[in-house]
């Protein structure tokens, strides 16, 4: 219900709100059709609901927005959230393609404007990274030139709505942390492979998004963030030495489509052993590969290494894990200690006992 009065409003704004829109872009008198709609997929891609399909028929309230506009002078205001969805929708469903072919034949010659992706509201935005905001305009832009075929604007004076939206802490605290984990994750991974997770993060802070909506995203866009992560990833392991120097096999994945160059960074949780010092790799794109670590033994007994991938400037990327090690070997230090220390044991008890001797005699 929520979401039909949210759709219903942007068929009543359309020609009837004033939007801010600068007269080099197009005169106030210009009639405004605004396509937006709440997210119907989610972060991961998982479908949420499947109202998209109606909406889009010549009949549902998106349909009628294209197959029966407003009349000439008009402005579109577009996000390109709703044309990416729609894009996908249309490999399987005709309804979605004759949505977007009737879109291009209608806006030709009309003026085109950017919504920022994912319509977030924007003084919120604002408050929050600016420098986001400016990437959601550009992207929403890219997207929707390559969409449409031709030329886009971006007017920031544009408005979608009337009303700002009222975002829940939750929803505000997992945009900024995984807005800046996203950040840290790029200074390793092209940022083309991490377009479609940053640009999605929007959807936590959308205009006219419910409470219910903004948890759910909330919660989606950590678990997004952690499957992110985990295309980087060591494997962990339990391991055997049974020699003073010995080589570990680790399995490190890169599930991107893109090489990444990256820092292994090994650190003995106790000093029975050493690790071989850090070490920058690039892994090659859908990789695994095994890499053959030294380590030293010092003294025998279980002991634990964490390993993490670390960036150039050391800053720990995703998730740590503990290689389990088991030493079962003396090393040569170690028996050259313990036998030191027999040799003395020895000699102090000869010691002492040539002195009981010489005072029984006397």
């Amino acid at each position: 219900m929520k979401r039909r009065i949210f759709s219903l409003a942007l068929v009543f704004f359309v020609g009837f709100i004033t939007l801010g829109i600068s007269p080099t872009v197009a005169e106030a008198s210009d009639a405004k059709i605004i396509l937006l709609d709440a997210p119907h997929t989610d972060l991961l891609g998982a479908s949420l609901n499947t109202e998209l399909s109606a909406s889009l028929l010549p009949t549902g309230l998106l349909g009628q927005m294209i197959y029966e506009p407003v009349s000439k002078p008009r402005i579109w205001l577009i996000d390109a959230a709703l044309i990416d969805e729609v894009t996908a929708l249309a490999v399987k469903e005709p309804a979605a393609q004759n949505w977007l072919t009737q879109l291009k034949i209608m806006s030709i010659g009309d003026t085109v404007v950017a919504v920022p992706y994912g319509h977030p509201d924007i003084s919120l935005a604002k408050r929050l990274a600016p420098s986001e905001l400016t990437y959601y305009y550009d992207s929403s832009k890219t997207k929707l030139q390559v969409a449409l075929g031709r030329e886009v604007l971006i007017e920031r004076g544009a408005r979608w709505t009337t009303t700002g939206t009222k975002v829940v802490a939750d929803a505000v605290h997992s945009y900024t942390l995984n807005r800046r984990a996203i950040a840290l994750l790029s200074t390793v991974v092209p940022a083309q492979q991490l377009d479609d997770l940053r640009s999605k993060l929007a959807f936590l802070i959308s205009s006219g998004s419910t409470t219910k909506r903004q948890l759910y995203f909330a919660h989606n866009a950590d678990l997004a963030l952690a499957s992110a992560n985990h295309k980087l990833r060591i494997v962990p392991g339990k391991y055997r030495l049974t020699s003073e120097h010995e080589k570990v096999p680790i399995t490190l994945v890169n599930d991107f489509s893109a090489p990444v160059r990256v820092t292994l960074q090994l650190t003995p949780l106790n000093s029975r052993i050493k690790a071989g010092g850090p070490e920058t790799l690039s892994l090659a794109a859908n990789s695994k590969t095994q890499l053959s670590i030294p380590f030293t033994v010092i003294a025998p007994g279980s002991t634990a290494v964490l390993a993490e991938f670390r960036n150039s400037a050391g800053k720990s990327l995703g998730d740590s894990v503990i290689l389990t090690l088991s030493v079962s070997v003396i090393s040569p230090a170690v028996a050259w200690f313990t036998t030191g220390a027999a040799i003395l044991l020895f000699l102090a008890a000869i010691t002492q006992s040539v002195r009981r001797v010489r005072r029984s005699r006397k």
